[in-house]
């Protein structure tokens, strides 16, 4: 029933880190202990189901912050007695020996026994801070060539420390915007069309085959929503038609067994980073045939049919090769934006 308790990540470390080394330490040591105060209230006063799984995406979304803190909030829970391991993902609400069947239910303030208005924790983290500006830059950067990013004028220009940065672009590296050179400097990744294809030719490869192992381990409740907003008498938005293609990648396929496979799938980001770059500069409509296969997919796994969604997930990646590549002649030819100085062009 348990598995070894999982050893601290650096970033985790990174969150208690003293004063001098990741910005304001109190704040982030008030943030995983606000959550793990609330949450072992929860559990001591069995506002929480035994047996409920917690899982970080889930809970950080409710707390309104990043998953880190709430890692470190799940491991003192764990060492507390409060939280088990299992085979599975996340955490089990028991304590040890207890005979308990796990529950994966929507996870949100009223299942994690917390009143709906006073979960979220307002407290941005230095990284969270500058996250989605420096992703945002760096993914029109790639449309311009290859640039270096100099750590002491980002962390000027942004105002933060080390530790803060370099989290931000380690998650970034996880996400194939930015990669490490030999000498351990960070570079933006070329955003090229041999790239974008290398990308198209593993999705093609493996996401269908990963939805096939995926798809009966997904949540109904999951599924419900997104059919719900695909089918929605108004057609979505360009930016909520690419969230909801990111689920096409991203959670849909996460529930594969082989985490190493997941992992691969996750860095093939060129693709969706094109059309988000693309939609900045050009507001448009959605694509009615992209639109369909989204459909498509999504009604196969609520119908439990996963090798129709394979194939729709094929026809869907067919259908996506085509836009990137229209998209990607068209941002080659813009001139170069104006790019902050901690962005320097190389050679």
């Amino acid at each position: 029933m348990t598995r070894a308790t999982p050893a601290p990540t650096q970033l985790a470390r990174d969150e208690e880190a003293g004063p001098g080394e990741s910005g304001d330490p109190g704040e982030r040591r008030l943030r995983y202990e606000l959550i793990r105060q609330r949450l072992r209230g929860a559990i001591v006063e069995q506002r929480i189901e035994p047996g409920l799984v917690l899982l970080e995406g889930p809970v950080a979304k409710v707390f309104g912050t990043s998953r880190i803190p709430v890692r470190k909030a799940f491991e003192l829970l764990h060492a507390e007695g409060l939280l088990c391991t299992f085979d599975g993902r996340g955490y089990l609400v028991a304590r040890p020996g207890q005979a308990v069947q796990p529950q994966r239910l929507p996870l949100d303030a009223r299942a994690l026994g917390l009143e709906e208005g006073n979960a979220t924790i307002h407290i941005p983290s230095e990284s969270e801070r500058i996250h989605d500006e420096l992703e945002q830059t760096i993914s029109i950067a790639m449309i311009f060539g290859r640039f270096q990013i100099d750590e002491s004028a980002a962390m000027e220009h942004f105002n933060v420390n080390r530790v803060a940065l370099r989290e931000v672009l380690s998650r970034l590296v996880d996400r194939g915007l930015v990669d490490k050179s030999t000498y351990a400097s960070w570079r933006v990744a070329a955003l090229t069309a041999r790239a974008v294809n290398q990308d198209f030719e593993l999705l093609a490869l493996l996401a269908p085959a990963a939805l096939r192992e995926s798809g009966p381990r997904l949540d109904r409740d999951m599924l419900a929503d997104l059919r719900r907003r695909l089918h929605a008498p108004a057609a979505p938005q360009a930016q909520e038609l690419l969230r909801l293609e990111q689920h096409l990648h991203g959670a849909l396929l996460a529930r594969h067994p082989n985490h190493k496979l997941v992992g691969m799938l996750q860095q093939c980001q060129m693709p969706w980073l094109i059309h988000s770059t693309f939609d900045r500069m050009f507001p448009q409509s959605p694509n009615p045939p992209l639109l369909e296969n989204c459909r498509q997919v999504i009604d196969a796994l609520w119908d439990g049919e996963y090798e129709r969604a394979a194939q729709a997930l094929q026809d869907y990646l067919a259908q996506a090769r085509k836009r990137a590549q229209l998209q990607l002649k068209v941002l080659s030819v813009l001139p170069e934006a104006q790019l902050p100085a901690y962005l320097v062009r190389q050679s």
